[in-house]
């Protein structure tokens, strides 16, 4: 019996070690396949209804603490998508008694013992359900000002500042505990606040903005965000602010292309409100005073027009001394002159005289740190599709893929078969490709032979069981 104990045993371990050979065997599957078992697919965003906003909202109003903070958390991490339903939102719950209201966030601050300033409205909502008929628009309004400090952007953010006068500025506090968390990514939305039709309002906002030394145009463009930077510009002039002409006018020639934009974009909207501006600035810039028949238009054209010239000329200074530089096989320094020039002049006419360097400091760069390299050449890639060296760069691209799949334990042929079809003499690829092929067939022979090992096994076992206990019965019957 031990003997068949021992077979069993074997036989097992046998035909359990096939389906891991199998499963070993195979692992170098398509580039989509090993994507699609590493990362979740990913879900169309669409676009959110009234309906489904109140759905996610409705929990919010139960008896159930837990189902509320679920709730609260779903709703809070909707993004810039859904402002619109709960600018919606808002607005219905704006019906709700005034009355009721306040009392419900007074019992929720005054649970929590501590300043209306420092109090989560949100939270202390959630904790505790007040009696009567205001609790449910009070927390849902919580809520979506949570939301909309989440999403964080200007058209947001507008919608967060309004709560603040709803239900006698029962809401007043939390708005600007969120505002002074988001601190500059305020700042549009509370210059933009002076259009409202509430004198109440402005002043509040403004006193906001004066808390956060925002007083003055100059004090409002101190940003590090572009984008944050070129709201305020198209916020100024959407209040007309004529004081802020000044400071919207230095931004017109930036090397940042999105804060020049939207300073041309913010001049104009002044029309011939900013002519006076626009003739000084010309006359500084050409040396000479602008037609008296041009209008704001015309003058803000030339001078926008002499601006570029001014600024691609040191651009294209910039780029000589980069092929200057790749001569002299200075590829560091060709490399750092001609992302200058990419960040002043992305597309540059002449963008395409830079891809050799990027190729040679990537090639470089490969042999040391791989996913540098492998950003370069993307770079490259993107600098100019049409450049004749595309086949030689997406090749060098899907080897370095296929490499980086290969150190995350991936064994993929797919961008090595890729990069011979784009360059046949590619060496390195063709070697990691042969190399993976042979371990398939190696790994193929083994589960072959386990397979053929354990054929035996079974056999060997069939027939002991077979003949060998047969032979046994007679004995048994004698000693009895």
């Amino acid at each position: 019996m031990r003997r068949y104990a021992s077979l069993a045993v074997l036989l097992t371990t046998l035909l359990a070690g096939a389906p891991a050979l199998a499963q070993e065997n195979s692992e170098p599957a398509s580039a989509a396949t090993a994507a699609a078992k590493e990362a979740p697919a990913g879900r169309a965003i669409e676009t959110m209804s009234d309906a489904d906003l109140e759905r996610m909202l409705a929990p919010l109003g139960g008896d159930d603490v837990e189902a509320r903070r679920a709730a609260a958390k779903s709703v809070a991490s909707l993004g810039q998508d859904a402002v619109p339903v709960i600018t919606k939102q808002l607005a219905t719950q704006r019906k709700a008694n005034t009355i009721a209201v306040a009392a419900a966030v007074k019992a929720a601050r005054d649970a929590t013992r501590k300043s209306a300033e420092s109090t989560d409205l949100c939270d202390a909502l959630l904790e505790t359900k007040s009696e009567g008929g205001g609790y449910t628009p009070a927390v849902t309004t919580a809520v979506l000002l949570r939301a909309l400090a989440h999403a964080g952007t200007t058209p947001a953010l507008r919608q967060l500042i309004k709560v603040a006068g709803d239900h006698g500025n029962a809401f007043r506090p939390e708005v600007a505990r969120h505002l002074k968390e988001l601190g500059d990514k305020a700042v549009p939305a509370l210059i933009e606040t002076r259009k409202e039709p509430s004198s109440e309002l402005r002043r509040w906002a403004a006193s906001q903005l004066e808390g956060m030394g925002k007083r003055i145009a100059g004090d409002a463009v101190q940003t590090k965000d572009n984008q944050v930077l070129a709201d305020v510009l198209r916020a100024f002039a959407n209040v007309h602010d004529i004081d802020a002409l000044a400071v919207i006018l230095s931004f017109v020639n930036s090397d940042r292309i999105q804060v020049r934009a939207a300073a041309r974009d913010a001049l104009g909207q002044f029309g011939q409100d900013a002519v006076w501006k626009l003739r000084e600035a010309y006359s500084n810039v050409m040396g000479k005073p602008a037609p008296d028949a041009w209008q704001a238009t015309q003058i803000a054209k030339e001078l926008f027009a002499a601006y570029d010239r001014l600024r691609l000329q040191e651009v294209y200074g910039l780029l000589d001394e980069g092929l200057a530089k790749e001569k002299e096989g200075k590829l560091d320094e060709a490399v750092a002159a001609f992302d200058k020039v990419l960040a002043r002049q992305p597309m540059i006419d002449r963008r395409g005289e830079m891809v050799s360097a990027y190729v040679a400091y990537a090639e470089k760069a490969s042999e040391t740190d791989s996913a540098k390299a492998l950003a370069v050449y993307r770079k490259a890639a993107r600098l100019w599709p049409e450049s004749a060296r595309i086949p030689h760069i997406e090749a060098e691209i899907a080897y370095l893929e296929g490499k980086e799949l290969l150190a995350r334990g991936i064994a993929d042929v797919e961008p090595f078969q890729r990069a011979l079809r784009l360059s046949p003499g590619h060496e390195k690829a063709r070697a990691e490709l042969a190399r993976l092929e042979a371990n398939v067939e190696d790994r193929q022979e083994r589960i072959r032979a386990f397979a053929a090992a354990g054929a035996v096994v079974v056999v060997a076992l069939a027939g002991i069981i077979l003949f060998g206990g047969g032979r046994r019965r007679p004995r048994r019957a004698a000693s009895a």
